[in-house]
């Protein structure tokens, strides 16, 4: 049976729809003449219980379709290993970044201490006359050649601007420009003997007699030579020779202050940013995590020189006086480099928030 209204169908025991109310007729006689206001798609139904209703159209709805309708109000999850992924390889690849930053900028430092105008410059800085020459505050090079000198009439000042006036700084800044050499190529320089020093004092007589006021005897001249014989054994243990025994330590040494090694870990630092490209693909994070590299490294450079200028650094107040002068030579590049790294890395942290800001990230 079938109703002529709605066109539900039913078994033959029916006689009127449960649902409008019609008559129900034969499904035989009304084959031709029914058109069911339902559309054609009601071919699709499945019968349940005695009743055959159309599909998505039930009034009570099935366990599947409830299923399939909360599966798809169901949020995704995301996942989030691939995000902390990306960000422990990002952190490491910062972090090889600003130790191969601090290593060359390690290779700079050690470069210009063996440079041969920072070493001119270094040795008419140094004040030798004020150098410890004893164990007391008071015993200095002036202190001692004022001594020595006693019956000369040589004053104090008389001794400084002897030295200050004389050959002995270009002598001592050829010496350590053998030193220098030696550490860069392995070329051994002349030893260091007292009769240099001798050939020094006698360059500057003039020097000292115009001081004195009257020209040295030859008693004055053989006093001091005396003297200068007695540092043979300190020039002994300042012979280049004494540096030989340390081979391994100058290999190194000669090896990390090349200019290939200064320039490779700087290339080395740059391609960082690369990795950290492949490993984000977006310019807003490789900016972000090479700004801070880059900044990190420049901040351990300005950090390290000024500790090395304010620290009393050495085993006693010889070796504090000549790292004292020797920091203060170098510092003003080192204070140069680590400034620019710092500039370059704030530039960098900016970019990145501008393009976070405006949402102009790059993908891969």
């Amino acid at each position: 049976m079938i109703c002529p209204k709605c066109g539900k169908e039913y078994n033959e025991r029916m006689t009127c729809c449960i649902s409008c109310g019609a008559e129900l007729v034969p499904i035989e006689s009304e084959q031709t003449a029914f058109e069911p206001i339902i559309p054609e798609a009601a071919a699709d139904t499945a019968e349940s219980g005695f009743t055959r209703n159309l599909a998505g159209h039930s009034e009570f709805p099935t366990e599947s379709s409830t299923e399939s309708s909360e599966e798809a109000e169901m949020p995704i999850p995301v996942k989030s290993g691939g995000k902390a992924a990306r960000g422990i390889g990002s952190f490491a690849a910062a972090v090889v970044m600003t130790a191969l930053i601090i290593l060359s900028a390690a290779s700079f430092a050690a470069r210009l201490l063996t440079d041969s105008g920072k070493i001119s410059e270094f040795a008419h800085d140094l004040d030798v006359m004020n150098l410890p020459a004893g164990n007391s505050p008071d015993e200095t090079v002036q202190e001692t050649i004022y001594v020595m000198s006693a019956g000369t009439g040589l004053t104090r000042e008389d001794i400084r601007a002897i030295y200050e006036n004389s050959t002995a700084e270009d002598f001592l800044a050829d010496q350590l420009n053998g030193y220098a050499e030696f550490i860069r190529q392995g070329e051994l320089p002349e030893k260091l003997t007292s009769d240099k020093l001798k050939a020094v004092f006698s360059e500057n007589i003039g020097l000292i007699s115009d001081a004195m006021g009257k020209p040295m005897s030859q008693n004055d001249i053989d006093l001091a030579f005396s003297h200068i014989e007695q540092a043979d054994g300190v020039l002994e243990s300042l012979s280049p020779s004494q540096l030989e025994n340390l081979d391994g330590v100058l290999t190194v040494l000669r090896l990390f202050c090349s200019l290939p090694v200064m320039i490779g870990t700087a290339c080395a630092a740059a391609v960082m940013l690369i990795v950290l490209w492949a490993v984000n693909g977006r310019s807003e994070k490789v900016l972000s995590w090479g700004g801070g590299a880059v900044i990190t490294g420049g901040a351990a450079v300005l950090l390290t020189a000024f500790l090395c200028s304010v620290l009393p650094i050495g085993q006693d107040r010889f070796e504090r006086s000549i790292i004292k002068c020797v920091t203060d030579v170098i510092n003003p590049d080192l204070y140069r480099l680590g400034g620019t790294l710092a500039v370059i890395g704030l530039v960098m942290l900016v970019w990145a928030a501008t393009l976070r800001r405006n949402g102009r990230i790059l993908y891969k």
